[in-house]
């Protein structure tokens, strides 16, 4: 009865390990879809979830200067 026990316990947290990051995974691709959408990458960042899945992808503002209307580069 113990190597049951065992055995649901550990396919339980697989279960809740694989759910964890099939979470993340679409978290980043929603966040991701909406910088697309909205042109966003040159600013700073519209929500928590963006801000948060830039900090895990590495990606910042890096020296990105955003244009402005009429196309040319906006002064700092």
């Amino acid at each position: 009865m113990d190597r049951i026990m065992v055995a649901v316990a550990i396919g339980m947290a697989l279960v809740f390990a694989i759910g964890v990051m099939a979470g993340v995974v679409f978290m980043v691709a929603i966040a991701i879809r909406n910088e697309d959408r909205w042109w966003t990458l040159t600013g700073e960042s519209p929500y928590v979830a963006a801000r948060g899945v830039r900090r895990l992808s590495g990606v910042g503002l890096r020296d990105i200067t955003p244009r402005d209307a009429d196309g040319q580069e906006a002064r700092r």
